[in-house]
């Protein structure tokens, strides 16, 4: 039989041992601390018509896969926009796991058809928030091969 000071000691060392494992599998880091989960879409109808992330060279977006649309290596990606008003559109582009994040920009964008270019990634999958007056307004996840 064990006793309860080697009981404690056991299960301290688990502890310690889930919290080390848990540490690598952690929550990507965030663009702010309150950015993040589910889109708000009343505040997207008040700005914007359309939004979609496509290929710059092709203008289209990319084939759908399992976590988002696909792009190849290379890909200069942007955030083609049609928005109601001039707004000020900050992106910021996490990967979806640990790590750093890889894009966060503010632009201002006119009444209209605009573009927002958030550039070329390693491969990897990642998420782009799209966020305007500090409130999320879009998710674009996407994997780069």
């Amino acid at each position: 039989m064990f006793t309860t000071k080697v009981k404690i000691l056991v299960v301290l060392l688990l502890l310690g041992l889930v919290v080390v494992a848990c540490g690598s599998f952690g929550p990507p880091p965030s663009c702010n601390g309150d950015v993040g989960g589910t889109a708000d879409t009343v505040k997207f109808d008040q700005y914007f018509t359309s939004m979609q992330l496509v290929s710059q060279e092709s203008g289209q977006p990319g084939p759908e896969g399992e976590n988002g649309e696909q792009y190849s290596v290379g890909d200069s990606l942007v955030i083609q926009v049609e928005s109601k008003s001039e707004v000020a559109v900050r992106a910021c582009i996490q990967p979806r796991g640990p790590g750093e994040i890889t894009f966060d920009q503010t632009q201002t964008l006119p009444s209209g058809e605009g573009t927002f270019p958030v550039g070329t990634f390693e491969p990897g999958d990642y998420v782009i928030r799209v966020i305007v007056d500090n409130t999320l307004v879009k998710n674009f996840p996407f994997t780069v091969k």
